[in-house]
């Protein structure tokens, strides 16, 4: 059976709180990266490829994040809990 993720391509993207706090980035681009996910690859489609809104090499530039990783903006503008 195929895993579902909540986070699909075209959603809006950032680094959880939870994994900026793991990572000790408290400071910096990574807990303020905001992105665009552009597809989805890897085994069970667990690896997310990102377009960065603001990053070191410039805005637009493609990066990529374990879905883990990651919260979704909802449609109202809140950020949804990692699951």
């Amino acid at each position: 059976m195929e895993r579902q993720h909540r986070i699909q391509p075209g959603d809006r993207v950032r680094y959880s709180s939870a994994f900026c706090q793991q990572m000790g980035a408290v400071t910096g681009w990574l807990p303020q990266a905001r992105g665009v996910v552009v597809a989805l690859w890897g085994g069970g489609q667990d690896l997310a490829r990102i377009r960065w809104d603001h990053h070191p090499d410039g805005p637009g530039t493609l990066g990529g994040a374990h879905v883990s990783a990651l919260q979704r903006q909802t449609p109202d503008g809140r950020w949804a809990p990692r699951r």
